[in-house]
């Protein structure tokens, strides 16, 4: 098995470090990666920001973010890439959806892993999506009808009011 390595930069997220960790392993079992290693930082909204800012030209906070290594971290030794969480995002997502924070981090962990393996929900016709429902109920036991707020849809609601008020804001 590759090396999982779980950080939590936040008090909040050191509790959900030890599910995280085992969901990547079961995540790199399912997709035939039990090579390869991941990294997954459990962050602040202003860490995320930081990130997305710094690599994506994107001043604004968001839910998760995924950055392939395209290679090997040693030679020898694959390295599918960095997944970063903003904790306290998650946590609001998931009142909204009124579901658990861990079924929530669940669905952002995948979420994140699946675009390190190169899928891309933007383009793909639901590909990506449906994968995402499978992996979850497979691996963490996560059925997506029980989420009250479809999948994306408090992303459209968010840009929606914030059109209103004048400010872009986009989550995802």
């Amino acid at each position: 098995m590759g090396t999982v390595e779980v950080i939590a930069t936040i008090p909040s997220g050191r509790g959900l470090r030890t599910a995280c960790r085992g969901l990547l392993r079961r995540l790199l079992a399912e997709t035939a990666q039990r090579q390869a290693g991941i990294t997954l930082l459990l962050a602040s909204d202003a860490e995320v920001r930081r990130l997305n800012r710094a690599h994506l030209g994107m001043d604004r906070t968001t839910d998760v973010l995924a950055f392939p290594s395209g290679g090997d971290l040693e030679p020898g030794q694959p390295h599918l890439g960095e997944i970063a969480i903003s904790v306290p995002r998650a946590r609001r997502q998931a009142r909204r959806a009124r579901w658990g924070v861990g079924d929530e981090m669940a669905l952002l962990v995948t979420h994140g892993y699946l675009h390190l393996l190169g899928y891309d929900h933007e383009t793909d016709d639901g590909t990506m999506r449906r994968l995402e429902e499978d992996l979850l109920k497979r691996t963490a036991g996560v059925v997506m009808a029980r989420r009250a707020l479809p999948w994306g849809e408090g992303r459209r609601l968010r840009e929606e009011g914030a059109h209103r008020k004048g400010r872009p804001e986009v989550i995802r």
